[in-house]
């Protein structure tokens, strides 16, 4: 039976994990800004960006600390809120990072979490886990994120799932990509919209633990193995619901609407290949777009 520290266990991605950790017979505590009522397992309150320590008592007794920490990139970005980009991931990260280290029971495992915006924004070829960092904002904020990783004690392996455009209907892209389709918009620049390399919710929280049971170690790309252009995507979810896109919004004008973050989370694009779960032998429920959408279109109606 595993036990679970997570960091950031509150969030779309770590409600998802926990109840997946839970329904296999495992425990899970979670980290959290502040406690939710409505969860019932053990809750540690934290503030990742601030100028406390994690007591290393309460990182020990655990066999995995998961850091999923992280303010949404898919606001407006003003520089204050850039730079809580940036301690909400580099920050948290050292901080457990410093917890485990200073700690006398170690786990087995720290899986920090990454993205794909490591990579930059690639729209030709394709990139694998070998495939070098790009250099603007998210590449080199998820260079720094995973450096942090690092530093973690030598006897602790280290899990960095660089996690794509994750769907579900209760958090990530989905729900803004629903209300898109349902109004007819979509996206497009110079003529060509960008690549989307995406993972069901449940995939991305499977692959956690698929890799962790294996015993595997370094980054690895959480996507699913069949990527799409975002206009394709668009044009799928309108479809399920009957709808057409008449709309194709640009980056001046998207800017303007949706701030800076636009242009990294709806104009930059890479198409990622999953080449180490595939090695590995991950199974993906939902390999296909068609597949996650159909299960996806049928909770939300």
């Amino acid at each position: 039976m595993v036990r679970a520290l997570i960091a950031g266990g509150s969030g779309f991605i770590g409600k998802h994990l926990s109840k997946k950790i839970i329904e296999s017979g495992g425990e899970v505590a979670i980290l959290t800004r502040k406690a939710d009522p409505s969860i019932s397992y053990k809750q540690i309150t934290w503030n990742p960006t601030g100028d406390e320590r994690i007591q290393a008592n309460s990182i020990e007794g655990y066999d995995v600390v998961i850091n999923l920490a992280g303010a949404g990139i898919d606001k407006k970005w003003t520089e204050t809120y850039k730079k809580e980009i940036v301690d909400s991931r580099v920050r948290s990260t050292s901080l457990l990072v410093n917890a485990i280290n200073s700690a006398n029971s170690k786990p087995k495992y720290l899986v920090s979490a990454s993205a794909i915006g490591y990579y930059g924004n690639v729209e030709e070829g394709t990139v694998d886990e070998d495939s070098k960092a790009g250099d603007d904002f998210l590449a080199n904020l998820s260079t720094r994120w995973e450096e942090e990783a690092k530093k973690v004690d030598k006897s602790v392996k280290l899990l960095t799932p660089r996690f794509g455009v994750i769907l579900g209907n209760d958090g990530g892209a989905f729900p803004q990509l629903l209300r898109g389709a349902r109004s007819g918009i979509s996206f497009n620049t110079k003529g060509k919209a960008s690549w989307k390399s995406w993972i069901h919710v449940d995939d991305a929280v499977s692959s956690i633990i698929f890799m962790t049971q294996g015993g595997f170690e370094g980054a690895y790309n959480a996507v699913s193995p069949n990527q799409l252009r975002l206009d394709g995507l668009m044009n799928l979810i309108a479809g399920e619901m009957g709808k057409k896109i008449r709309i194709r919004m640009g980056p001046s004008l998207a800017k303007l609407v949706l701030g800076e973050g636009s242009e990294y989370s709806v104009f930059s694009g890479q198409r990622v290949v999953p080449r180490r779960l595939l090695e590995m032998g991950f199974k993906f429920k939902y390999p296909n777009i068609e597949e996650a959408l159909n299960d996806l279109m049928t909770e939300t109606n």
